[in-house]
């Protein structure tokens, strides 16, 4: 009896003990910077826009709109009226946005929750849309097609480009300047507010850039193959980079040092205004990341079977 009672005392103890360490949890694994989230689809997530730390914006395929008024922990289903792909979104203001897509579809909204097509003159798939104000936006697709509206929409003007390669990113740094990139290393600047688009020459570079942001002076562009160029001149000249890996697909800035960029299995950081990289700690996931979305210490980025992962910030 005493073997069993003493038997008993040890086995109660380890039991006792076990039941501690899982409530702690390992305090060696620290806490990953971008977590899952449930988007609430499968679709491919190609865009996603952030008006504050809360309301957000997710556009994709099959006409998928869908928005989150708690950081993204539950998101809901706003009627687009389409089912062609959705690629791009922008919101000048809240709670006025513009997405663009497939077949040169435009839809706006000045109230956040219903959306209007717009006529857009053109049938080419277009790719990224950047507005500098609530009225002057610039929207770039393939066929190396820019259009351009200074009036929110009502009307959309082509712009001669000078290419035909897919253009595949915007930034308007104010309603003169802005940068659009694109296949092949291609690089336009125009200073006149599209009136006439320059190419600039980036000597050996020719990856298909995806994205492009600035803050300040300051771009970055990303490509396939994890290259990324950067300007300190508001996009008049490039300096190339490599960010060894996977390719890129989106890239923002979070502050005029702090930047993110996201592509195949990975999200990326720079805390010196990229020039140097690092891989962010993510929970699993897999595939392709398309859109990304920073603001303030927060971000959020979404892509193929409807992955969405946040980070909460500081």
């Amino acid at each position: 009896m005493k073997y069993c009672s003493t038997l008993l005392i040890i086995v109660s103890f380890l039991f006792i003990e076990c039941g501690k360490d899982e409530d702690q949890g390992d305090p060696t694994i620290e806490p990953k910077e971008w977590t899952r989230q449930t988007s609430g689809t499968t679709e491919v997530l190609l865009g996603t826009f952030f008006v504050s730390a809360m309301n957000g914006y997710v556009v994709g395929t099959n006409g998928t709109i869908r928005f989150t008024s708690d950081a993204g922990a539950t998101w809901t289903s706003l009627t687009s009226n389409t089912n062609k792909f959705l690629r791009g979104v922008h919101f000048s203001s809240t709670p006025t946005g513009t997405i663009v897509g497939e077949s040169g579809v435009i839809l706006r909204t000045t109230n956040g929750t219903s959306w209007t097509e717009q006529s857009s003159g053109t049938t080419e798939h277009l790719v990224h849309v950047h507005f500098a104000n609530d009225n002057v936006g610039i929207a770039v697709g393939q066929g190396g097609v820019i259009l351009k509206t200074v009036d929110g929409g009502n009307v959309w003007t082509k712009q001669t480009s000078g290419t035909t390669v897919e253009l595949t990113g915007v930034f308007m740094l104010s309603v003169s300047n802005a940068v659009a990139v694109g296949f092949g290393g291609k690089v336009l600047s125009t200073i006149d507010g599209g009136n006439s688009w320059s190419p600039v020459t980036i000597a050996g570079f020719d990856s298909d850039l995806r994205s492009v942001h600035f803050t300040g002076a300051t771009g970055l562009a990303v490509s396939i193959g994890g290259r990324v160029i950067r300007s300190t001149d508001n996009g008049q000249t490039w300096t190339v980079l490599n960010v060894a890996g996977r390719d890129l697909y989106a890239v923002q800035f979070l502050t005029a040092t702090n930047a993110y960029a996201v592509g195949t299995a990975r999200i990326v950081s720079s805390n010196d205004g990229g020039l140097t990289w690092s891989d962010a700690t993510t929970d699993s996931f897999s595939g392709d990341l398309y859109g990304l979305s920073v603001l303030g210490s927060k971000g959020w980025a979404v892509g193929q079977n409807g992955v969405a992962l946040h980070k909460a910030g500081d």
